[in-house]
């Protein structure tokens, strides 16, 4: 069958940043055979840019204003199940695509031809669109995108639990990812991207790393992960907790609940779950050493008092 592919991009209130991601797919080496845009935004500025796009755009862009909006699970549903091409690649509205990335990406299927899911390493950048290569090197490490995992990867499980799967700028047959979906905001929170992955995961396997750089990652200053709204770091923790894996991945299991924790404790503090925030404090995935830090001495205490004084600490 023939290669068609799919970029999916959900977006909300960030037309400068869509348009710059839009250009990065337009500079293909490889061209999708549609662009679909999921939009959210209350307001014109984005459907203005894309209706003045789409005039010169040579590739078919779909798009969709939602009213009311229909949050990021049933943005991405919708994506997913619109997309007419047989892989998808899905793209955060302020990420970019390398120029060579579909190219790449699609060229894995020629190696193994039943792969379910490509994807490589990430730059992390700026705002303003400038590299942090210190922090892209020791991020990729952190998520164990490094030469010696490269290629098929043993466990597309392990790939997922670890954090190794991308949140974008992966490649996937669309048959998966509408096989699947994202679950509900009421049923994950905003762990939903790590929930998607991971059920992928268990479902299929054949997951390929390329150690090559994909994608642009944009690190902004609204990033969910600095809302006071952020309940990811402990609904992954729960989500993993609360899945059964094989004494395999056990290792992982524990290195992603102790690598979570810290965050958890935090967000469930700031969500008013105190009693879930020491669970997690005592729990053996928040070891004694970090207990006694000052850090960990502080959330504590924050755990321990009530919000009104918690909040100085």
């Amino acid at each position: 069958m023939k290669t068609s592919i799919s970029i999916c991009i959900p977006t909300y209130q960030r037309p400068k940043f869509l348009k710059e991601a839009l250009d990065s797919v337009l500079e293909q080496t490889l061209q999708p055979v549609e662009i679909v845009i999921g939009d959210d935004s209350h307001d014109d500025l984005t459907e203005n840019l894309v209706l003045d796009i789409m005039k010169e755009c040579k590739i078919p862009i779909i798009y969709r204003r939602h009213s009311p909006s229909l949050g990021q699970a049933g943005n991405i549903n919708f994506l997913y199940e619109t997309a007419k091409g047989n892989k998808i690649v899905l793209l955060h509205d302020d990420d970019l695509l390398m120029p060579n990335s579909l190219e790449d990406l699609n060229s894995c299927w020629d190696l193994h031809p039943d792969l379910v899911a490509a994807y490589g390493n990430q730059y992390f950048i700026s705002e303003e669109g400038i590299i942090n290569m210190e922090l892209s090197s020791r991020l990729n490490q952190m998520y164990f995108r490094t030469r010696e995992r490269a290629g098929l990867q043993k466990s597309s499980v392990e790939a997922a639990l670890l954090h190794q799967f991308p949140n974008d700028g992966f490649m996937m047959l669309a048959s998966a990812a509408k096989s699947i979906k994202w679950r509900s905001h009421k049923e994950v929170g905003n762990g939903g991207e790590f929930d998607f992955s991971l059920r992928i995961s268990l479902k299929y396997s054949k997951f390929f790393f390329l150690n090559e750089h994909t994608a642009k990652c944009r690190l902004t200053s609204d990033s969910m992960s600095k809302s006071s709204n952020d309940d990811s770091a402990f609904q992954t923790f729960y989500i993993i907790l609360n899945t059964d894996f094989s004494d395999e991945l056990s290792w992982a299991k524990d290195y992603e609940l102790r690598r979570e924790a810290p965050y958890a404790i935090i967000q469930l503090i700031n969500f008013g779950k105190k009693k879930q925030a020491l669970d997690i404090y005592f729990s053996k995935y928040y070891p004694l050493s970090k207990r006694l830090s000052l850090r960990g001495i502080r959330r504590l205490l924050k755990a321990l008092l009530p919000s009104s004084i918690g909040r100085f600490i």
